[in-house]
Order: structure tokens, then C-alpha cells, then sequence
């Protein structure tokens, strides 16, 4: 009896031990983690402007673009409620899909040809394609051999003929 009494004792020794120990630990991690969610991140330094230059209210491109962007969106959010219908027939499904795919290509390919322009100089440019015209609004006075440049790229990355594309000076 004496000697299981001992074991006990000192089994209830090494178990309060235990539990003082898991404490410490417990009360030492709780503390790291409320000082880690004290922390405040630091704010960043000069975060890169959203808009790449400053709107003018004047600026007629930035204006015109603005609202090209507006109305491409609107146009992709109608197709896009039509193909989020159940029920549709495979063709109705199919031409909505289809249509998706030309906005798709037809916004790639005006932000393409706007940044050829810009690499060949024209710093100000605007491109607007539709279903059979190509538009192109460029800010200042255009040469003669300008708008040939202009109408040969256009139609080398659009894929229209040179009669569906129409220059603007703005």
C-alpha cells in the first residue's frame, strides 16, 4: 500500500508539472499571437496612379474612350445575363457565346492598334471598332502619309478594308 501511495504521489507530481508546463506554454503563445495581431501593417508608398494620365474635362479621347469602355461593358453584361439563363436552346447558347468572343477580340484589338499608334508616335490616339467601320480619332493635325500609316495598320490588325476605315483629327 505504501508503495502505490508513493506512486500515486509522484505521479500526481509529474502531472501537475505537466499542467504548469502546457500552461506557461499556452500563456506564452497567447501573448505572441495578441502582439502579431497588434501589429499594423505599414501603408504603401506611392501606389501606382489607376488612370495613366489626369482626366481634363476638356479631353475629348479620354472622354470618348471612357465611354467606349462604358458601353462595351454594358454590352458584354447583356450577353452575359442571356448565357446566365437556364433553358436556353444550343443556338440561342451559341450565338450569345459567339457574340462574347467578338467583343472579346473586337477590345483587343482596339487597345492593339492603339498602342501600335502610340509606338509610331501618335500620342493621343482613339479606336473604336464596330460591326462594319473602323474609327479613329487622333488629337493634332494629320499628313497625308500619317493617314496611310494609320489606315494600313488599322487594316492589318483588324482585318477590314481600307474603305471601313475612318480617320479623325480631334
Amino acid at each position: 500500500m505504501k508503495q502505490f501511495i508513493e506512486t500515486l504521489n509522484s505521479r500526481k507530481y509529474w502531472t501537475f508539472i505537466t499542467l504548469v508546463i502546457c500552461g506557461l506554454l499556452f500563456w506564452h503563445g497567447y501573448r505572441q499571437a495578441v502582439r502579431v495581431s497588434r501589429t499594423e501593417i505599414p501603408p504603401l508608398k506611392d501606389p501606382a496612379p489607376p488612370v495613366p494620365r489626369e482626366y481634363n474635362p476638356g479631353d475629348s479621347l479620354l472622354d470618348l474612350k471612357i465611354e467606349r469602355d462604358r458601353e462595351r461593358s454594358r454590352e458584354v453584361e447583356r450577353v452575359q445575363e442571356i448565357l446566365d439563363k437556364i433553358g436556353l436552346s444550343d443556338r440561342i447558347r451559341n450565338e450569345a457565346e459567339e457574340e462574347l468572343w467578338r467583343l472579346t477580340r473586337i477590345t483587343s484589338k482596339e487597345r492593339e492598334l492603339e498602342n501600335l499608334l502610340m509606338a509610331k508616335g501618335f500620342k493621343e490616339c482613339m479606336v473604336s471598332i464596330g460591326r462594319r467601320l473602323v474609327t479613329i480619332a487622333i488629337s493634332g493635325r494629320l499628313q497625308f502619309d500619317d493617314v496611310q500609316n494609320i489606315a494600313a495598320t488599322a487594316a492589318e490588325v483588324t482585318g477590314y478594308n481600307l474603305d471601313q476605315i475612318q480617320i479623325m483629327e480631334r
